[in-house]
């Protein structure tokens, strides 16, 4: 193998299966994409066929209950009907045609009358007090699974993943010691606590034999309890499950942080994958969590720190990774900003599945009806350099047009420049640079400090163009909101030091609660002001668990929800919920209360004449993942 990733790209061979490299694609819950059908739509077979085409040397998807439960977030089938079954079938062909193997996650969740490992504990979605499991439901649950895995064998599917992460009820509450409280031989060392789980992984191993391969998801460590699984359990863990599973997946502790967003530091599971595989184990250790960086990946496998990486998020926003793995272009891998707008889109809200970054998510299965090559090459003008205008522009020239990128300012970045100093906005501030480096490989031309006009773009003979000129902030109609003391939110990044020692933010929504977070850290005391009883409710739900978490941990921020202010002067007059005026000194005022289309300047545009479109903010307020698709959209279709 030559070339820069020898280590990732390298073979290996589990049990009699070999893999083609070292970088898998973890299972994602993608049920936008479904309408309720019990198999798998032609949608969801490509969005899992396209990681095996991107490169991955295994694709597991995500997943079945055992005894065939569906909850709307899962791929599952009632066994007892055959057709149904063939489109598992198709998607197991699917991801083999493009060289990859194909894995079946499978869930246990709990029978009827709410069994757990020990009785009186709840589950997620139930209130209602468990019973404790006997070991004849455990020896029912454990056929169960073998009945899945059997079914998934049968239609072609090379292995399964078993999930038993962050204490999921149902077995996985067996493996934690915070948890199970038994004091029958299924409880106490991790010998005991493991004896439900082996009875289900050699369940599988009879029913289907030793060829089909088990993969094992399971927190590493849980350190959000006391007395959790720690990390000398896991170790002797991987030893004691040689011979009953084939790969250890170690995910996080718990089911929000085990999706690490951009609050985690890099790889934040890896320390632990690390001293498991260290320590000896006989088993593959995969890791997961917040990996998608090639360098990175290369550096994990090359010093030993696992024997495989796994992604979940990464393979979303770029699903061609692995191809780009043996081009040696790790630069060009687009990066995932860890928004959570993919899962949280995918099954928490109900909507079409989307991804910030990558503007063919949740569309990937209608592209080739959708989008034509251009007839003839054009000369386009794009005008404004943010994430709208910089996405246009690369897809305009990729698909063979002559691009202007007209910028006023001196600089690309356009919104996403403040990422530049807000440390907990790396991956922003990562794809920010990818579309940079991008721009500067393209044959883009670039005007940078020219602000374009309806005159000047009418007399440089364009056949189209594309607005983006973004957004600016909202004003709103208070007594004093121009004085000088008041500064809009993304006007403070890289001027810290001159907003004072005490700031206000007016506004609490999700761009208001990090400047809190980002001026706190710069050792700011800050008070936010917000209408509503609810902080950041534009937030996807599992950053926002994140980002309330960070402003919990900043003892420098002072929150006001149900505060409205009416006067800003010598001091922030407010009236709280209950009509009491309230007041509040600071030496600088934030202004975070949302941004305005820049619509009516847009509209000028078409005035010249020239066929014009107009994307992102400039559209309609949006967020990045908004910004991304709009430009995409608009540049297919010139």
């Amino acid at each position: 193998m030559t070339g820069k990733y020898k280590t990732l790209l390298s073979p290996i061979r589990i049990g009699n299966t070999v893999f083609r490299n070292r970088l898998f694609a973890a299972p994602t819950g993608v049920h936008a994409l479904q309408g309720g059908e019990p198999y798998p739509t032609q949608a969801l077979i490509e969005y899992f066929a396209n990681k095996a085409k991107g490169g991955a040397a295994l694709v597991t998807v995500h997943g079945m209950f055992d005894r065939d439960k569906f909850d709307g977030q899962h791929i599952a089938w009632d066994g007892t009907v055959l057709h149904n079954q063939h489109y598992l079938s198709q998607m197991a062909d699917a991801i083999h045609f493009y060289g990859a193997k194909a894995s079946m996650e499978i869930r246990g969740e709990n029978r009827e009358g709410y069994y757990d490992v020990v009785e009186g504990l709840t589950g997620f979605a139930s209130s209602t007090p468990s019973k404790e499991m006997t070991p004849e439901i455990m020896d029912e649950i454990a056929e169960s699974y073998a009945d899945t895995a059997a079914i998934a064998q049968r239609c072609g599917f090379d292995m399964c993943m078993i999930h038993m992460a962050y204490a999921s009820p149902g077995p996985a509450r067996f493996i934690s010691p915070h948890f199970n409280k038994r004091t029958d031989e299924y409880g106490g060392p991790i010998e005991n606590r493991l004896k439900f789980p082996i009875m289900v992984f050699d369940r599988i191993k009879e029913r289907c034999g030793k060829n089909f391969l088990i993969e094992f998801r399971v927190s590493g460590a849980e350190p959000q309890f006391d007395d959790g699984i720690k990390v000398e359990d896991t170790i002797a863990m991987s030893k004691i499950l040689e011979g009953h599973v084939d790969m250890l997946h170690l995910h996080g502790g718990e089911m929000w942080s085990a999706h690490p967003t951009c609050f985690a530091g890099a790889a934040p599971f890896v320390p632990v994958a690390e001293q498991v595989r260290k320590a000896g184990s006989p088993i593959p250790i995969v890791a997961i969590g917040g990996i998608q960086d090639l360098d990175e990946i290369e550096e994990i496998l090359y010093s030993g720190k696992a024997d495989i990486v796994s992604m979940g998020r990464g393979w979303i926003a770029d699903p061609f990774i692995g191809m780009k793995a043996y081009e040696d272009r790790g630069a060009d891998v687009v990066p995932c900003i860890r928004c959570m707008r993919c899962h949280d889109s995918a099954c928490l809200e109900d909507r079409s599945f989307v991804c910030s970054v990558n503007p063919c998510m949740g569309i990937e299965h209608n592209l080739v009806k959708s989008i034509q090559p251009p007839k003839r090459k054009k000369k386009v003008a794009v005008i404004g350099g943010g994430p709208a205008g910089m996405k246009a522009a690369l897809e305009l020239s990729e698909r063979g047009h002559s691009v202007t990128l007209f910028e006023k300012t001196d600089s690309l970045g356009g919104q996403l420049n403040f990422a530049d100093f807000a440390e907990f906005k790396h991956g922003l501030k990562k794809f920010k640079n990818y579309l940079l480096e991008q721009i500067g490989k393209s044959d883009i031309k670039l005007k940078l400090g020219y602000e374009a006009s309806v005159e000047n773009i009418r007399e440089q003979g364009f056949d189209e163009v594309v607005v983006a000129l973004g957004a600016g902030p909202v004003y709103p109609p208070i007594k004093g909101i121009d004085s000088p003391s008041v500064i809009p939110a993304l006007d403070v990044y890289g001027k810290e030091d001159a907003q004072g020692d005490h700031v206000l933010i007016l506004g609490g929504g999700q761009v208001g609660c990090e400047t809190a977070v980002h001026l706190a850290r710069s050792g700011k005391k800050v008070h936010i002001i917000e209408m509503q009883e609810e902080l950041a409710p534009d937030a996807s739900f599992s950053y926002r668990l994140s980002l309330m978490g960070a402003l919990e941990k900043e003892a420098g921020i002072t929150k006001h929800t149900g505060h409205r202010c009416t006067s800003i002067g010598d001091t922030v007059i407010c009236v709280d919920a209950d009509g009491k005026e309230k007041s509040f000194s600071a030496d600088k005022i934030i202004l975070a209360a949302g941004m305005c289309a820049r619509t009516d300047e847009g509209m000028n545009f078409y005035q010249t004449g020239i066929k014009t479109a107009m994307i992102g903010d400039c559209e309609k307020i949006g967020n990045v993942s908004y910004a991304i698709r709009s430009a995409y959209a608009a540049a297919s279709q010139i």
